[in-house]
């Protein structure tokens, strides 16, 4: 490999990183805002569900065209574009005078923002060597924590004094960062794909024909529950802190970004082991189950604010680092020509349709039978689920030439 394309490949991973950790910055920012919310439009716990539901749902119909995008005009102008739409949207949730206008605003942004989660995988998954594919993707997973904990830095002090609606202006200092990467990718190869000028059923029907069917059925289940379990506790950790353990909305801000941070260490060990000692599957497997019993133990045995960030700091490395490693787990079973429309279809569409179910389901359960016994009977079957439908995906080694196999399992669309 030339050093003009190391320089250029390392380029492509350190943008991908900087938009999945901005866009999910902006993201984190209406988990810390749900309680000033209620508050503000005097609501109950219920509607925070029915927001994020349609926010989720409108998301998975905006996935089946993501990928399409991407593989049609090429990663980097899409990845910059839903990234400035994503970020003035967040901002505009600050403006909204109504809870239907901020509906609309956080319904759309998600939108486009979910679509930076195939668009990265797939851009980083093909442009680093491949003993390095592993570690790569579990770096640009980090994002995830990350942008919760920098977000956090904006909250605590931002609720305190302002109040939730400044801290999503926080997020049009995003829309020129987007604009400079595009300019920083103009040169980076991928730029039209082969093939990718085929239409959507045609790709959507290799995902599922024979070669491939029994492992795009793994990945949407796995990534149906997996999101379930998420989307369902994430969104709502914030307030179950402000609630059941007392703490005010920037307090609960700051210990959720800290205990995010903690969890970045899970996301790079993830993607250590699963690259040099386990198989990805195994990782998935055994981080998911691992972060069963670490929710389990901060719903149950947590008693101070240090046991709290310490429980949910586990939580994290293991429930959420566990997407370390299953993005690249499933962009190695398909071949280029589909790869992007098969991260939007197989995970990152089944990811926000999990989204959208349970987090209606949440608030219910959780008014009747109070948030420790709620998370207990829905979060953590659906995260356990996860780790057994990955099961049946590929249990592959990891380290294989991906260019070597596209071109042994190449196909016409």
């Amino acid at each position: 490999m030339s050093q003009s394309t190391t320089k250029t490949n390392t380029k492509i991973l350190v943008i991908s990183f900087l938009a999945w950790t901005l866009t999910n910055m902006d993201q984190a920012f209406f988990g810390y805002a749900i309680p000033g919310i209620l508050e503000e439009f005097n609501l109950p716990l219920e509607a925070a569900g029915i927001i994020l539901t349609i926010s989720f749902v409108i998301a998975s119909m905006m996935l089946l065209f993501t990928g399409i995008a991407a593989d049609r005009f090429g990663r980097g102008p899409i990845l910059s574009l839903y990234l400035a739409v994503s970020a003035l949207l967040v901002g505009f949730q600050g403006l909204a005078g109504g809870i239907v206008m901020l509906t609309i605003f956080r319904a759309l942004g998600f939108g486009f923002s979910a679509g930076l989660s195939p668009i990265t995988s797939a851009y980083v998954v093909e442009n680093v060597k491949p003993r390095m594919r592993g570690m790569a993707m579990g770096v640009l997973q980090c994002g995830y924590p990350l942008g919760w904990f920098i977000a956090s830095l904006f909250a605590g002090p931002l609720l305190a004094d302002y109040g939730w609606r400044a801290m999503c202006f926080a997020a049009f200092l995003v829309v020129p960062l987007a604009g400079l990467f595009h300019w920083l990718l103009r040169d980076t190869p991928g730029i039209i794909l082969t093939g990718s000028d085929a239409p959507i059923k045609g790709k959507v029907r290799v995902l599922f024909s024979a070669p491939y069917r029994k492992s795009s059925l793994a990945s949407i289940a796995t990534y149906f529950a997996f999101g379930g379990a998420y989307a369902g506790s994430a969104f709502y950790f914030p307030t179950f802190f402000a609630e059941v353990r007392g703490y005010s909305q920037s307090d609960a801000a700051s210990l959720v970004g800290m205990s995010n941070f903690i969890g970045i260490g899970g996301y790079l060990l993830a993607a250590f082991v699963g690259e040099y000692l386990l198989t990805r599957r195994a990782v998935f497997v055994v981080w998911a189950l691992g972060g069963t019993l670490a929710l389990i133990g901060l719903l149950w045995f947590s008693e101070s604010r240090t046991a709290d960030t310490i429980w949910y700091g586990l939580t994290a490395a293991l429930f959420y680092g566990s997407l370390a490693v299953l993005p690249v787990l499933v962009a190695e079973i398909f071949p280029k020509e589909v790869r992007a429309s098969a991260l939007s279809v197989c995970a990152s569409a089944p990811l926000s349709l999990g989204f959208a179910v349970f987090p209606l389901m949440v608030p219910f359960v959780v008014g009747s039978v109070g948030w420790q016994m709620g998370f207990t009977i829905i979060i953590c079957p659906l995260l356990a689920l996860s780790a057994i439908t990955a099961l049946a995906l590929p249990n592959r080694q990891s380290g294989h030439d991906l260019a070597v196999m596209d071109e042994t399992r190449s196909i016409r669309l």
